[in-house]
């Protein structure tokens, strides 16, 4: 009896996921990881893979193009575009009802990601990954917790949209507005502005490090970016609350 309780949860669970679910997925030199992240993301039973290409090799071209998933768009750019820039290009190509944002370089088991989707059916509006004490990582976790803190979010601890894997209802991305993934930290702050449901999900702390070799310039500027990110949606919050307080904070 239970083995058949649990085999029609999961059936209910693909066939919710065939019909809601977008994965989201970010490639550059992920020839290594990304073939088996595509093999987890399948056992998802999702409506679309959207794949993101900027900047790839050969190699990691043809293996997404051979991919046998029935329902996939790839999307090749020939240079790279940015941090976050596909994370708005693969949101405006999406259909399905609840969006999963994934980085090619992480390789990640399906049950891991299975509960951002679950939690966004459950009632939450975004599921981020949470933060454990064990994973800060310098200034950009600092400022996740600063501005969770700013934002009277502090269960959040250093939880963001920065951080991926994250899932979100189409609904909820709409309200945030599309273009504004581009900033997770200030699609963030619209998010909780609006007062939207933001949940943090629980997962294990192994990934794979198959990507490409991250210089220490490229380290830095991306930490700037983040920074900078995040400097724009403080900006944003304070004048949120200049206009509710109608005086200067």
């Amino acid at each position: 009896m239970g083995n058949e309780k649990r085999n029609k949860r999961a059936a209910i669970k693909k066939d919710k996921n065939r019909k809601h679910l977008s994965v989201i997925i970010s490639v550059e030199q992920d020839e290594i990881t990304i073939k088996t992240l595509l093999q987890q993301v399948e056992k998802l039973h999702p409506k679309e893979i959207i794949m993101i290409l900027q900047g790839s090799n050969e190699e990691s071209i043809e293996i997404l193009l051979n991919s046998q998933f029935p329902s996939h768009t790839t999307i090749i750019y020939p240079f790279p575009l940015g941090d976050e820039l596909w994370r708005s290009i693969g949101a405006k190509e999406a259909t399905g009802d609840v969006w999963l944002f994934l980085d090619g370089s992480e390789m990640i088991l399906a049950e891991e990601l299975s509960p951002f989707v679950l939690a966004c059916y459950g009632g939450a509006d975004i599921a981020l990954r949470k933060s454990t004490a064990g994973s800060v990582t310098g200034t950009v976790s600092l400022a996740c917790a600063f501005f969770n803190h700013l934002l009277e979010q502090q269960q959040l601890g250093m939880s963001s949209m920065t951080t991926l894997p994250f899932a979100i209802k189409k609904k909820a991305a709409s309200l945030v507005g599309i273009d504004q993934l581009v900033v997770p930290p200030l699609a963030q702050a619209i998010a909780i502005r609006n007062g939207l449901r933001v949940e943090t999900v629980p997962m294990k702390w192994y990934f794979g490090d198959g990507s490409q070799t991250v210089t220490p310039s490229r380290s830095r500027q991306k930490e700037m970016t983040s920074l900078g990110d995040h400097l724009e949606a403080v900006l944003y919050w304070s004048e949120q609350i200049r206009s509710d307080h109608g005086k200067v904070i």
